[in-house]
């Protein structure tokens, strides 16, 4: 079985992948390291940050798709985990009868102050990537991430693939989202 966690930056879902690691003894791949890698070290490729969240992801997509198969061909399950993955990609390999586990996560509801405060609030000292951006830095990179969390809100609910808004209950739905991904 694939486990599959995607969603919007700052969503929790670093925090749950460590979790399954701890809890489930589940492997766990971040996409997002893939995407840095190649980002940084193949910009022939296209991957890049500057692309939207969509573009990404579709840019990714090629790469992730064969690694997602060599994970199906191994006799464990695996957790991939990160912000290059959009409903409709998943859904591509869903439709194959590939044996995936996927939810997604986001923030379609907070207003970018909102956000910005639970960004400083939930910060994870020198390994946070915000470490040193500024708030007028940080605000356009929200309002992007709260547009991503209505798009994946959007597109989850037209694949019929379950999607968490953590805006109003960033405590609990996470846990909710968990069990949603691990439940026998």
């Amino acid at each position: 079985m694939l486990y599959v966690l995607g969603g919007a930056s700052r969503s929790g879902k670093t925090l749950l992948a460590r979790r399954a690691v701890a809890e489930k003894q589940i492997p766990y791949f971040p996409l997002d390291a893939l995407f840095g890698a190649l980002a940084h070290g193949a910009p022939e490729l296209k991957v890049a940050y500057s692309d939207s969240f969509i573009d990404r992801a579709n840019n990714l997509w090629p790469l992730a798709k064969h690694l997602f198969n060599v994970f199906f061909n191994e006799e464990q399950g695996y957790l991939i985990e990160g912000d290059s993955l959009i409903p409709s990609l998943v859904n591509e390999l869903m439709v194959e009868g590939k044996p995936i586990r996927c939810c997604f996560i986001g923030y379609s509801e907070l207003s970018r102050e909102e956000k910005l405060s639970l960004v400083r609030q939930h910060h994870q000292g020198d390994i946070d990537w915000t470490r040193g951006i500024s708030d007028g830095e940080m605000l356009p990179m929200i309002d992007d991430m709260i547009q991503f969390s209505k798009y994946l809100k959007e597109e989850c609910s037209k694949y019929e693939i379950k999607y968490f808004d953590i805006s109003h209950n960033f405590d609990d739905m996470p846990n909710q989202a968990f069990e949603y991904l691990f439940e026998e």
